[in-house]
């Protein structure tokens, strides 16, 4: 996973309702959540003689230093880009899953709509669905939660 991306997801993040989000690449896992305050709450100050690649890994180590978040059964399934959520394949089609379905990594479990592409939305682990938290038709934003699974 790449800067560029953790950056990105940073800032769906901190452009979102929800307090933290975990995505799994390649073997590789990341857990960002928000906080409610660094330390006192007030920024620290930085020296102008700093460049922005020293300011970068004086940030990158204070997240290093942060305590290990504890494991959780739970993961949120949020969404990717802009568009329409669909649980089924076209109108009147069963849904792709239904809450208390078993899953695996990788399965499709609904679609979004955006640009008149339908674009899956795939599990990023297996696991049981706890609740379907967008309804059909319904629009929705990169970063939104749409799917709770629970593993099992």
């Amino acid at each position: 996973m790449d800067l560029a991306t953790i950056e990105r997801l940073m800032q769906m993040l901190e452009n979102s309702s929800l307090n933290e989000i975990e995505v799994s690449e390649d073997g590789v896992r990341i857990r960002l959540a928000k906080t409610a305050g660094r330390g006192a709450g007030a920024p620290t100050p930085v020296s102008r003689n700093e460049t922005p690649e020293e300011m970068a890994a004086a940030e990158i180590a204070t997240l290093m230093a942060l305590p290990e978040i504890a494991e959780t059964d739970q993961a949120v399934i949020v969404s990717g880009l802009s568009g329409t959520f669909y649980r089924a394949p076209a109108p009147g089609a069963r849904p792709y899953v239904k809450e208390g379905d078993l899953i695996e990594e990788g399965q499709t479990l609904a679609l979004v709509e955006a640009m008149k592409m339908l674009n899956p939305v795939e599990a990023t682990r297996g696991g049981r669905i706890e609740s379907i938290l967008v309804a059909d038709g319904e629009p929705v934003t990169p970063g939104m939660p749409l799917i709770l699974l629970a593993s099992d």
